[in-house]
């Protein structure tokens, strides 16, 4: 994903390593689709309800403002841009839009002499409330394959 991506993977010691060994087989690769689907379904909530990852109220644009309308969200093409797919060991989410980036992030952009500091505002994350949420999905996952 050339604009801006995460990577969600288990780490080290022996429950993470015994976790890897029982990532092949199908239930837990279904567990890393529902994984997936609910972080992309938490970024397009995030653009929705003008939130950041964390929960925090989305600094709002001076174009949103004046057209009394979402930040970020006037045509979509943000907002659909964001998908996942699986990674070996884990699961990938971003947007291929080499704009989101900037918006992700904040920084210095705009065309040369109308350059200004854009906001940071990161709807793509993993706070406690995703935590919670994708160790839910891993638990189901492991109580499948009992």
């Amino acid at each position: 994903m050339a604009g801006t991506a995460l990577v969600f993977k288990h780490g080290g010691g022996p429950m993470l390593a015994h976790l890897a060994r029982l990532s092949a087989r199908r239930e837990w690769t279904g567990a890393r689709r529902e994984i997936g689907e609910y972080l992309v379904g938490d970024i397009q909530d995030n653009f929705d309800h003008q939130k950041l990852y964390d929960g925090s109220p989305m600094p709002q644009s001076k174009a949103a403002i004046a057209r009394a309308g979402k930040t970020l969200i006037k045509k979509h093409h943000l907002y659909d841009s964001y998908v996942y797919q699986l990674a070996r060991g884990g699961v990938a989410w971003g947007s291929n839009k080499a704009y989101a980036a900037i918006h992700h992030f904040g920084g210095e952009t705009g065309r040369p002499g109308h350059r200004f500091t854009m906001k940071a505002r990161p709807v793509m994350g993993v706070g406690e409330r995703q935590e919670r949420r994708i160790g839910e999905y891993l638990v189901e996952a492991i109580e499948v394959m009992q």
